[in-house]
């Protein structure tokens, strides 16, 4: 029953929110809701919690990751409270520094930094970031976080010109982890050169993502770096009581996220995107169905690329909220039949 969740260790089972809404839904109510959901994952024993950043779309994307973040930390006693990603080159890199002191703070030691490109134009016009240059900017800003994080004073030349910055207070530990979103085979390059971990992105098929967590491996290798200790996941995914109901329940989502806001991405989405086409098209990419089809497909991403976390999204715009909540209880089972499995 809903409200007494209880789960096993297996490959961990996180959370991944932007909190947009389809027209006519209430925002409020929506970010109360996941709210409410993540303290009882929390209760359950979910590994995570992590919120997205994007800006200036009519869906309501929260923008501000880090104030999600800090609320979820408020509700939460156990969970790893974070962002999946920042977009850091839109951000001054000592503002980022300090929220997440801040947010490990907060946490008691929970903190996870999650950082990434970005690739809406539209974006960093609005910001007044040169598009052409963010690649520079966010190298150079992930190095200057990491430092200061680490407790050192940084000054630097270079798109911010830095004298004696550091943080104060600074984090209840140095090593708050860095995981870098990429979707191209140059961003997993600079994952591995720059990062703690590399996020397998939503939108990549297994074959893909294969291909890429070898790439990540031969770069650590070449730097005299080990492999990353973590392999986080992430995935659309939904748990129904049947593999359709399942995939009738998050359709509508689905068409919202790659048929509109990811559809500069994923130019084969198909022109008739009904149900059943959505489930041909996503394949090997969407985690969707019963939890024994669930377990399975997420066995499969542990076996071939050595995923230890999923981090899982599956309040879109469309699905009913009462859905969203019934689904944890579903992700209680399939974590269930994953140590089973073993």
């Amino acid at each position: 029953p809903r409200g007494h969740l209880r789960i096993r260790r297996a490959m961990k089972i996180g959370l991944h929110y932007s909190f947009q809404t389809a027209p006519g839904e209430d925002r409020g109510r929506i970010v109360a809701g996941g709210l409410d959901d993540i303290r009882r994952a929390d209760a359950a024993g979910f590994s995570s919690v992590v919120f997205a950043e994007h800006h200036f779309l009519d869906d309501g994307w929260l923008p501000r990751p880090m104030m999600l973040a800090a609320a979820a930390a408020s509700v939460t006693s156990k969970m790893r409270v974070g962002t999946d990603i920042v977009i850091l080159a839109l951000h001054h890199p000592v503002a980022v520094a300090e929220e997440t002191a801040v947010l490990d703070l907060l946490s008691g030691g929970r903190a996870l930094l999650g950082l990434g490109l970005g690739w809406m134009k539209a974006e960093f016009e609005g910001f007044g970031v040169p598009y052409r240059r963010r690649v520079g900017v966010y190298e150079r800003s992930i190095g200057i976080v990491r430092a200061l994080l680490r407790g050192e004073t940084v000054s630097d030349d270079g798109h911010y010109r830095l004298r004696e910055a550091r943080l104060r207070p600074p984090p209840t530990r140095p090593d708050v982890p860095i995981w870098l979103g990429a979707l191209e085979d140059v961003g997993v390059e600079r994952a591995g050169r720059l990062g703690d971990a590399w996020i397998m992105p939503p939108g990549n098929r297994l074959g893909r993502l294969v291909e890429q967590r070898e790439l990540l491996l031969e770069v650590r290798d070449r730097a005299g770096l080990p492999a990353p200790a973590e392999q986080p996941l992430r995935r659309e995914a939904f748990v129904a009581d049947s593999d359709d109901r399942a995939w009738e329940l998050f359709a509508a989502g689905l068409r919202h996220e790659y048929g509109l806001v990811y559809r500069p991405l994923h130019p084969t989405y198909p022109e008739d995107d009904s149900t059943a086409n959505l489930r041909r098209w996503g394949e090997d990419m969407f985690v969707v169905g019963a939890p024994e089809t669930v377990a399975a497909e997420l066995g499969r991403y542990e076996a071939a690329c050595a995923a230890t976390e999923a981090l899982l999204r599956f309040q879109l715009p469309g699905v009913a909220p009462g859905a969203v909540a019934d689904c944890l209880d579903g992700l209680a089972e399939v974590i269930s039949l994953l140590q089973e499995r073993g």
